[in-house]
């Protein structure tokens, strides 16, 4: 039996949990995860990581903060924008996409580090949560991959563990130093802890925007919700946008033809990619993206008027959006076939003037025609036989 059999028949008979275990939400960063960070500073990783330590500085006392209000949830009185819970939510809702850059620039970090000892990882995982999550349980041996693939079930697809297991066995990789095997360890348990603290975030807004913005939570989705906010700067700043730039928030700025697809839509913000725009078909996208940036803004006046406190106006909102699209959306009714008209032989009529009649001198009989066709009066005309 070769090798590619025995693995081939070491992983077939395990069907693999990833799709179940995925789904379920990993628990939020504790106090061993915050001691892990500690550990991480203290050995001198974040020395190299300026922009990891800077968010890290402004990260720890927002999580605190949000258990603070998660444990002591405090009731929404008077003006939105004065409540400390609100300005909260803003400013976290910003730190997100600084997390998600802060991941991306790490999977480089971890990547370039662990190279040496396992160069064909990065390219057969791409994710950069289950990059780190296989350093992590991989480690600096690469060959007991076959004898951690329960760990590695855990997070990764059956077939992608046996690539992996057959892509070490034939790697060309050297054994990682103490340093950079350090530095990739503790930069993978970074990123997991930011990836963790994103989580947290993002179900902490989602949970929240349905007390201050239950109108519009309703209308476009929490996520997308949050992601407004945080760009427009809040209620005020969101109301204070007109309905025509909504379509542009988010958006990125080099975004050419070339990648807008086949939607020709340039503003490919953050309404462009709610629930209700990528349900309607691609060309009907720019009426749709029309009808919901104006009920975006109506809505938000909703929600800064503390009126309908239980999302019923962004409920009944989204009803007309959805209606208005399905009638955009019928076919025209088909009035069967229309005889064409009958044809017309006549000569069409030309203006006079001088060009037309200098055309019509071009056709006209010469005076040496006229001069043949004159007959003589009271003259018999001879016959001619051939």
């Amino acid at each position: 039996m070769s090798l590619v059999d025995e693995l081939l028949a070491d992983f077939s008979p395990s069907p693999s949990p990833s799709q179940s275990r995925s789904a379920s939400p990993e628990p939020p960063p504790t106090a061993s995860d915050q001691q892990l960070i500690d550990n991480v500073a203290s050995n001198g990783v974040l020395a190299e990581l300026d922009s990891t330590a800077r968010l890290l500085s402004q990260l720890n006392p927002l999580l605190d903060q949000i258990d603070t209000y998660t444990e002591n949830p405090d009731s929404v009185s008077g003006n939105v924008e004065d409540n400390p819970e609100y300005k909260l939510l803003v400013e976290v809702n910003d730190l997100a996409s600084d997390i998600t850059n802060e991941v991306a620039s790490l999977h480089k970090y971890i990547a370039e580090k662990y190279r040496p000892r396992f160069p064909e990882l990065e390219s057969l995982v791409l994710n950069p949560v289950e990059y780190a999550k296989t350093v992590k349980v991989i480690g600096n041996d690469i060959s007991t991959i076959k004898d951690k693939q329960n760990e590695l079930a855990e997070f990764l697809q059956a077939a992608i563990i046996m690539v992996l297991a057959v892509s070490a066995l034939t790697s060309s990789s050297r054994p990682l130093t103490d340093e950079e095997f350090l530095a990739a360890n503790e930069s993978s348990e970074l990123l997991l802890f930011l990836d963790s603290a994103k989580r947290k975030i993002t179900q902490y807004v989602s949970t929240k925007l349905s007390v201050f913005a239950p109108n519009t939570a309703a209308l476009v989705g929490s996520q997308t919700a949050a992601q407004l906010f945080g760009a427009a700067g809040g209620l005020n700043g969101l109301l204070k946008l007109p309905a025509c730039n909504m379509p542009s928030l988010g958006a990125k700025r080099n975004q050419t033809n070339i990648g807008l697809g086949n939607t020709g839509i340039r503003q490919q913000g953050f309404l462009y990619f709610c629930p209700i725009i990528q349900s309607t078909p691609i060309d009907l996208r720019r009426q749709a993206l029309r009808i919901l940036s104006g009920k975006v803004a109506l809505s938000t006046r909703v929600d800064l008027a503390h009126t309908a406190l239980d999302g019923s106006q962004g409920f009944k909102m989204k009803q007309e959006v959805e209606d208005k699209l399905e009638k955009l959306g019928i076919p025209p009714s088909n009035k069967g076939p229309k005889a064409l008209p009958a044809p017309d032989d006549k000569p069409s009529k030309k203006r006079g003037g001088k060009r037309i009649r200098k055309y019509k001198q071009q056709f006209a009989m010469t005076d040496l025609r006229k001069a043949q066709n004159r007959m003589k009066f009271g003259e018999q005309d001879g016959d001619y036989i051939d």
